[in-house]
């Protein structure tokens, strides 16, 4: 990974969490970083006015024992199972746990899980956050914000959402750029760098995309007076030359090249399903406000919807993904 130092991991309570801290392990270690593990907790009848102050600190403390308890067990397992990996492994072999640094624990008490990821991020100077992608939501998209597409927004280092479940053998990293925008250029080179960066610890496969704007008329193309099929042609091919200066520029060579007409959110989450690509990596500079709760962000877009993991990596100048 590109500069990672301090890696942050927001696990849940729930079965998948083994998974996730497999996979921030995992990366952690190849990359030489420290990790931290957060578990972020609320119950808000601990909150309740209409008890005592001794008893709902009393209940706060309790559910933040009970929720330690949990993270150390989870810690203790992740531990356990590294410590028989090395043991299995002949002497010669690499050690899992090399170049993991420290492994740092904590549980934080915060009414919205967003904010407490990206106060632990702050305070820990974290350079990627890690955690279980949300379950879609089916209803209410236009005016609901979860607290993923929040994550998305406000972090201001990458961040990295993935499926419960561990990582299949030379996966495909699949790195999606705007190869007809200038002005992503430089987002692209970080796109591009960091999937290289994942394929190259994944031992896996790089896979390049860029797509552009659906060229279907909106009248017959007689009366138009274009050749769509030449347009098509002459898009790819700038598409193409474009790529190549920019996988050149960031010192990427890849497996697959892929230039799809359509939509972003649409071609890149068919084609991650069709090439069952393991990690999905795209950039963004996020959108804030009323505009982003009604329109969304592609990248929010296909967390929402993918089914593989995604990284979306931050550039703080170009267009909006």
């Amino acid at each position: 990974m590109l500069g990672v130092d301090r890696v942050l991991v927001a696990l849940e309570q729930n079965a998948g969490a083994v998974y996730v801290l497999e996979k921030a392990i995992t990366l952690a270690a190849a990359a030489d970083a420290s990790l931290e593990v957060i578990h972020v907790v609320y119950e808000s009848l601990a909150d309740l006015p209409v008890q005592a102050v001794e008893k709902n600190q009393m209940l706060k403390t309790f559910i933040l024992q009970a929720a330690e308890s949990w993270l150390e067990d989870q810690l203790d397992s992740a531990r356990h199972t590294l410590q028989s990996k090395t043991t299995a492994q002949p002497a010669a072999a690499a050690d899992p746990q090399k170049g993991l640094r420290a492994i740092e624990s904590a549980t934080i008490w915060n009414k919205d899980e967003w904010q407490g990821i990206i106060h632990a991020a702050e305070l820990g100077q974290a350079d990627l956050i890690i955690k279980a992608a949300d379950h879609p939501h089916q209803t209410g998209l236009a005016m609901h914000t979860p607290s993923d597409f929040n994550l998305l927004r406000h972090a201001t280092v990458p961040v990295m959402l993935v499926k419960p479940r561990a990582w299949v053998k030379n996966p495909i990293i699949m790195a999606a750029v705007d190869a007809l925008n200038e002005e992503q250029f430089e987002l692209g080179k970080l796109v591009l760098q960091e999937a290289d960066s994942l394929t190259s610890i994944l031992n896996g496969e790089l896979a390049v995309v860029s797509t552009y704007p659906l060229l279907q008329p909106w009248a017959g193309t007689e009366s138009i007076g274009i050749d769509f099929e030449q347009l098509e042609h002459d898009i790819e091919k700038v598409a193409r030359k474009n790529l190549n200066q920019l996988t050149s520029a960031a010192n990427v060579s890849y497996n697959y090249l892929y230039i799809e007409e359509g939509r972003p959110a649409m071609r890149l989450r068919k084609l991650a399903e069709d090439t069952q690509a393991e990690i999905l990596v795209m950039g963004t500079v996020g959108r804030t406000g009323v505009k982003s709760l009604v329109i969304g962000n592609t990248s929010e877009t296909i967390v929402q919807y993918s089914h593989c993991d995604v990284v979306v990596v931050r550039c703080s100048q170009g267009s909006q993904a």
